[in-house]
């Protein structure tokens, strides 16, 4: 990389490294943040599942029978 001419200083200055440790430090929020977003969604999509089993189970349950007015079929 070639030097480069520094307004603020008035003269030509070498670029400055990038600081290894930032970039480290910006890529592990960044995938924490992803897994975190992800893990999220995943809960949701869980929670919109049960949700549904639990609104859809009253449809097409059975009903139950009253207590001791049935007793179903015996075969003798």
């Amino acid at each position: 990389m070639a030097p480069y001419y520094d307004h603020q200083v008035g003269r030509f200055e070498p670029p400055a490294l990038p600081d290894h440790h930032a970039i480290i430090l910006a890529r592990a929020r960044r995938a924490r943040a992803q897994a975190t977003s992800d893990l999220f969604r995943g809960l949701k999509v869980v929670a919109g599942r049960i949700a549904t089993f639990f609104c859809h189970a009253g449809y097409g349950a059975a009903k139950l029978p009253p207590p001791g007015g049935y007793q179903g079929m015996r075969r003798t």
